[in-house]
């Protein structure tokens, strides 16, 4: 699955580049998840209709319980919450805001209200291409019943293999595909 994330959408709460994504959707023929400034069921819905696989949320799923069900009661198989952690506690608004939530009570708490999957990011570790925050994975995956899709620090096949040991559904890699540091085609034979 590709995954696209509307950085500036993140950043102004509103998605931003549905045009760019609409051209990918068109131009690819797998999956894709989207996330980034999908503050609403309008949002959710337009993308889905497009041809998206699967939409990610994040800060409306911190602090608009109400619109998360609204979404949910329609869309649960195709939603995913973003965890993006720093140092425990969950980011909001593009990790410009930390929200002083913890990622495993909150995890709980939306599992209750019907969330089917999770994004974990440690925001610390994203980018750096040093290994994901294991730990704090672990932990989460092994508290909640959703599957967990790990992200952030993944910078070889082994990071992969452990996070898979540990029961991880999936990964997602960015800065080491780019760089040449994971192979695509083997990474995706180890998970």
């Amino acid at each position: 699955m590709l995954h696209v994330v509307d950085l500036d959408g993140a950043k102004n709460g509103v998605l931003t580049n549905l045009e760019v994504i609409k051209k990918i959707v068109k131009a690819i023929n797998i999956p894709m998840q989207v996330g980034g400034g999908i503050r609403n069921k309008k949002a959710v819905k337009m993308l889905l209709s497009i041809g998206v696989s699967r939409v990610i949320l994040g800060t409306v799923a911190l602090e608009e319980e109400e619109e998360l069900k609204n979404i949910l009661k329609d869309f649960a198989p195709q939603i995913a919450i973003a965890l993006d952690t720093k140092n425990g506690k969950l980011m909001k608004q593009g990790w410009l805001e930390n929200s002083d939530k913890s990622s495993i009570l909150t995890a709980l708490k939306l599992e209750g209200l019907g969330v089917q999957r999770f994004i974990y990011t440690d925001v610390v570790k994203d980018g750096t291409l040093t290994e994901p925050n294991y730990k704090e994975i672990a932990n989460l995956s092994k508290n909640i019943l959703a599957p967990v899709i790990a992200s952030g620090g993944i910078s070889n096949l082994n990071n992969i293999k452990q996070l898979r040991s540990i029961g991880i559904e999936g990964v997602i890699i960015g800065k080491a595909l780019y760089e040449g540091k994971v192979d695509l085609k083997e990474a995706i034979s180890v998970s």
